[in-house]
């Protein structure tokens, strides 16, 4: 397998790693380097192999060499000290100058990985190559191409229209993307993917067989209450808490749910998540609010988080279809909070209502709008026996159905069903 991330901190790609050591595979996943993590370990059974990220020590080449230009201040031109003189560079050719380094620093970074990953994957000499999302689709191409293994293309997102429509990501970039995607897919001998939504597009997309749907389903855990998370906020054993835990970025109804937060003086609101900037302007938003209900708490392990999860009164997912992968998406945060018997306010995307509708867990609210926000959280906390029929009913479907021992179990039957071929 192959992942762009130190991999033991990425629930999906360990969950699958580990199902199928368990059904007899040996698995190896190629990672990313990670700040104080080892080259090389066994996480339960899967080795881990963690690449150098030799290509920060190259592009430090281009910045040396560019340094003026990086600084944006000045260039040079005949004529003064030295054969030279200095002027001021326009705006517009200092933004040039920052798209050509950054294309440049890119274009090295990207060569880069993809020579010690296929490297390191060719070594192997593996039955199969699976790669988790497009940033490493090439890399198992290029191995299974040169090994003569089988191809698996496990697709997190869509991942092409969340990177041009969300993040930003400059033309080249995507055109890139296109053609990597379109080829790797074509070649896949089996495609995976979080939702039914993104494997119908997938289809359209690239006219491949539709892809094995496995959902970001949380494993079962037995559901006994904790107070932890009460202690940290300091909230009274009265007021309800409602809990968002995740990345923070834009698109996930974040800013709503502060400003909702300001219409519900009797309810506590807590964020959990990794620090970012975005984490950071949440927080200072949250110390001026009026009521202080509003408390953002650093991320913790996932045993830690279980433990906070099931604490809380009542789960939020708002995500938002600001580009076409997160109007199709199905978070795993919903899966986490089902299993940890807990009612969820989810935004109106189409999985979600489908949810809803199937389950009786979710009750829907516009992520875009504080005021709906506000009237759906009061209207649930202000009625207890809702919100404990509500919680039932995710902790059942999630016993029933939705749970990752389902999903993977699916996962090793299409394994071998490939060693049947």
């Amino acid at each position: 397998m192959f992942v762009r991330n130190p991999v033991t901190g990425d629930p999906r790609v360990v969950r699958e790693a580990l199902a199928l050591v368990g059904a007899g595979h040996a698995v190896t996943v190629i990672g990313r380097s990670g700040r104080g993590m080892p080259r090389r370990e066994t996480h339960h059974g899967v080795s881990v192999l963690r690449l150098p990220r030799l290509g920060e020590r190259l592009r430090g080449l281009p910045r040396a060499a560019l340094g003026r230009v990086r600084r944006g201040e000045t260039e040079s031109a005949p004529g003064g000290e030295g054969g030279c003189e200095v002027r001021p560079v326009a705006p517009d050719r200092r933004r040039s100058q920052h798209r050509r380094r950054d294309r440049l620093r890119t274009e090295i970074g990207e060569a880069n990985y993809l020579a010690s990953a296929v490297a390191a994957g060719a070594r192997l000499r593996a039955d199969a190559y699976h790669a988790h999302d497009l940033d490493t689709l090439e890399a198992a191409r290029l191995c299974a191409r040169l090994t003569g293994a089988r191809l698996i293309y496990d697709s997190h997102e869509l991942w092409i229209d969340w990177q041009g429509n969300k993040c930003g990501a400059p033309e080249w970039r995507l055109e890139r993307w296109r053609a990597i995607e379109t080829r790797g897919a074509r070649a896949a001998d089996r495609v995976i993917t979080v939702s039914d939504a993104l494997a119908d597009e997938l289809v359209r997309l690239y006219d491949i067989e539709r892809p094995l749907v496995l959902r970001n389903c949380a494993p079962l855990r037995p559901l006994t209450r904790s107070t932890r998370l009460r202690a940290l906020i300091g909230g009274a054993a009265t007021r309800p808490i409602v809990l968002y835990q995740g990345g923070f970025s834009t698109g996930r109804g974040l800013d709503g749910l502060v400003t909702a937060a300001e219409l519900l003086p009797e309810v506590d609101v807590v964020l959990i998540g990794a620090a970012s900037p975005y984490r950071d302007a949440l927080a200072r938003r949250a110390e001026g609010s009026p009521h202080r209900n509003v408390h953002v708490l650093p991320r913790v392990s996932l045993d830690a988080l279980w433990e906070l999860t099931v604490g809380a009164d009542l789960g939020v997912v708002l995500t938002e279809p600001v580009c076409l992968s997160y109007e199709m998406s199905l978070s795993n945060k919903v899966f986490e909070y089902m299993v940890a018997g807990l009612p969820i306010l989810g935004s109106t995307i189409a999985s979600h209502r489908a949810l809803a509708d199937e389950t009786g867990a979710l009750l829907l609210a516009d992520a875009a709008d504080p005021a709906d926000l506000a009237a759906k959280v009061r209207a649930l906390a202000g009625d207890p026996e809702r919100l404990l029929v509500m919680g039932r009913r995710a902790r059942a479907w999630a016993e029933r159905k939705y749970n990752a021992e389902a999903e993977q179990a699916r996962l090793v039957l299409a394994y071998a069903a490939l060693g049947a071929e």
